[in-house]
């Protein structure tokens, strides 16, 4: 059910309703990372990126130094420099993205119904589906990898040059 649909054809507007899903800031690396997969043993501006795609480019910068740190991405500054996989796309799960960048749940822990903790022992009505949710999404990034990302569509229009490789 949509959340759209609670207000009961009375004119109320409510956006679609996501339990289960990752932040702004995680879905943003994801994309650039997407570019930077399909392009392998290349080293790509942050820059260029993030302009033709439209996505935060001191996010991204943020996000990137932190996969540097984890070892997913490696850098190199200078005319020929910018980020690439530090190893083969198909080696680094979602999982693996998502905690180097400080993991996915902005609710871990509280209630989806009510602002308070949430646990078995005071549970709301939607704890047990939550708990499931939870699961199949970890379980599901634990076996996705990058190689099986597919590069986001241009949020401008397509530029011949594309995003600059060294």
């Amino acid at each position: 059910m949509k959340a759209r649909d609670i207000g009961y054809n009375l004119g109320i507007k409510t956006p679609d309703l996501n339990l289960v899903g990752l932040s702004a800031p995680l879905r943003h690396a994801l994309q650039a990372l997407a570019i930077v997969a399909a392009r392998p043993g290349k080293s790509l501006e942050l820059t260029g990126i993030a302009r033709r795609f439209s996505l935060p480019e001191a996010a991204l910068a943020k996000s990137f130094q932190s996969l540097v740190r984890a070892g997913v991405l490696t850098s190199r500054r200078g005319p020929n420099g910018g980020y690439r996989l530090d190893r083969p796309a198909s080696e680094v799960t979602l999982a693996e993205v998502i905690s180097a960048l400080g993991g996915s749940d902005r609710r871990h822990g509280r209630c989806l119904l009510e602002e308070r903790a949430c646990s078995a022992g005071g549970a709301c009505a939607l704890h047990a589906a939550a708990v499931e949710a939870d699961e199949r999404m970890r379980s599901a990034l634990r076996t996705l990898t990058l190689a099986d990302l597919k590069i986001p569509r241009r949020a401008s229009r397509p530029s011949k040059a594309g995003p600059r490789a060294a």
